[in-house]
């Protein structure tokens, strides 16, 4: 059940003025991406079992690109991963009133395949397009379909974007025998429906600015069954504001400074803010091109209402309804630093990302807690990858 958005490969626009109005790409492309996924283990001052060492991932994306007709264009993903390692199971406050973690055995293993298939029309003033995307794990499946598009007016300097998408999911647990919680689960679906609403407006001919209002509700079984003690309701609302400003710079061989923001907030009580900030720098260099983009994230966010380090106690009868431990839903900051490197040549194009990702209870910074988390993740990330156009 672990998901991991790999880095997307920075394209040769991403310098140029994104403006709103696209035009029909005429390339047809193949590319491959490697990725790895790391995570640091466990504290094992504060790890009550034996295991530390946390997931390895491995990601392999074949992507094909092409267009159909003089309005339509195709993209196709499709993806394989590999997981090893363990997981956090749950954390409590012992006797003493210090944070202990429990981790799962180091013997999960999984595999996942992911496929998706993106056609998009292209108007005059416009685009409209669809997603068609599968997902198979050991223990889980999903199907979602989406639509999107876009309208261009005022002379193409505003672009009205819109999406809706849908989701279906259902879990299967391996090992149910080992848990009640399990058991619960197998069989067990949720259901996920998005929409956005966006506008996108060109300040200048060096500036342009989008943002969004986006809702999603989640349904169905939202529990973790692989955690103990980990009981949440079944429904979850969730809503976001986000605002993308990308500015042109005539420095060097061209650049440009990309800043994005976003406001979350859901009926959980989770409340989280999130600051991009990246700058493409374009160097040419005899036949070759290059794109070096390093990059700042910072994201915060407080505690969902039922979490809670306190263990169930049915002898005094505190068992309340919903509760999770679930590091995800805790009080934290995470600080990230990257850099995509692409290199073009002829009809090639080489791909090379890094990041490094670290959470601590004292980056929330506002609403912090006293509570130590020692389930949160640090992790790295690394990417390889070739684009060549037929």
């Amino acid at each position: 059940m672990k998901k991991l958005n790999t880095l997307a490969a920075l394209s040769g626009a991403a310098l140029s003025i994104p403006v709103p109005a696209e035009v029909t790409p005429t390339d047809e492309v193949i590319s491959y991406r490697y990725s790895s996924y790391q995570e640091a283990e466990s504290p094992r001052e504060r790890t009550a079992t034996l295991e530390t060492q946390r997931y390895q991932i491995d990601v392999h994306q074949l992507a094909y690109r092409l267009p159909l007709n003089d309005d339509w264009y195709l993209n196709a993903d499709l993806q394989y991963e590999t997981l090893s390692g363990a997981s956090p199971t749950q954390t409590y406050k012992n006797d003493e009133g210090r944070s202990v973690l429990l981790m799962s055995g180091a013997s999960i293993e999984e595999q996942r395949t992911d496929l998706k298939l993106s056609p998009k029309r292209y108007f005059k003033h416009g685009t409209a397009g669809g997603t068609f995307a599968y997902s198979t794990e050991n223990d889980y499946e999903s199907l979602a379909l989406g639509v999107d598009g876009t309208l261009d007016i005022f002379d193409k300097h505003t672009t009205l974007i819109g999406s809706l998408s849908k989701s279906v999911d259902t879990l299967s647990p391996t090992e149910p025998e080992l848990g009640a919680a399990r058991q619960a689960a197998d069989g067990r679906g949720k259901q996920s429906v998005s929409v956005y609403e966006g506008i996108s407006q060109v300040i200048n001919k060096y500036s342009v600015l989008q943002a969004g209002i986006g809702y999603t509700r989640l349904s169905g079984y939202l529990s973790d069954p692989y955690k103990f003690q980990d009981r949440r309701p079944d429904n979850r609302d969730q809503y976001t504001f986000s605002a993308n400003y990308r500015h042109f710079a005539d420095i060097l061989d061209g650049a440009a400074l990309h800043a994005d923001a976003r406001l979350y907030r859901d009926d959980w009580g989770v409340n989280s803010q999130t600051l991009e900030v990246k700058w493409n720098q374009g160097i040419n260099f005899w036949s070759l091109r290059g794109i070096f983009s390093p990059k700042v994230r910072y994201y915060r966010q407080n505690e969902a209402d039922f979490y809670s380090l306190v263990q169930d106690s049915a002898e005094s009868g505190s068992v309340p309804e919903f509760k999770s431990s679930d590091y995800r839903l805790s009080s934290y900051g995470a600080l990230s630093f990257g850099i995509e490197n692409t290199i073009s040549w002829q009809q090639w194009a080489f791909h090379l990302d890094y990041n490094y990702y670290m959470s601590r209870e004292d980056l929330a910074i506002l609403g912090g807690t006293d509570d130590e988390t020692p389930a949160l993740v640090n992790f790295t990330t690394f990417t390889l990858g070739v684009d060549y156009k037929l």
